[in-house]
């Protein structure tokens, strides 16, 4: 309830929206750049694994990977503990990964008040 709040009620100009675009330069505070995140599977290794849309992220190729042994070595599918392992912990990461992007857009917005509030107080001084 707490991002509801902040986004509706407390400070929605300085919560970001959900499943919108960022609204700063990806890059911006990092002098050398920021490492761009690649999809490893293609689309249509995706369609051929018959991944669900809402699994086709940057994890999928793991995915596709540990479907594959699961269909390889059935009914032991206990032998694939390995890459089910390397799927649950890219899942992970990657939910890490956004949280940490809402996080740093949030800061962002919240600095670009404080900027504006100050020059807005030096313009009435």
């Amino acid at each position: 309830m707490g991002n509801y709040m902040s986004l509706y009620v407390t400070n929605p100009e300085g919560t970001p929206k959900p499943l919108t675009n960022p609204s700063f330069d990806a890059n911006l505070g990092f002098p050398n750049g920021r490492k761009e995140r690649v999809m490893i599977a293609t689309e249509k290794e995706m369609e051929a694994a018959k991944i669900p849309l809402e699994d086709r992220d940057y994890c999928a190729h793991k995915l596709i990977a540990y479907r594959a042994c699961r269909a390889d070595v059935w009914p032991w599918a206990y032998k694939c503990a390995h890459e089910k392992h390397d799927y649950l912990n890219c899942e992970y990461d990657d939910y890490i990964y956004r949280m940490k992007e809402y996080e740093r857009e949030k800061r962002l917005l919240q600095r670009k008040q404080r900027i504006e509030k100050k020059q807005a107080q030096e313009l009435n001084a």
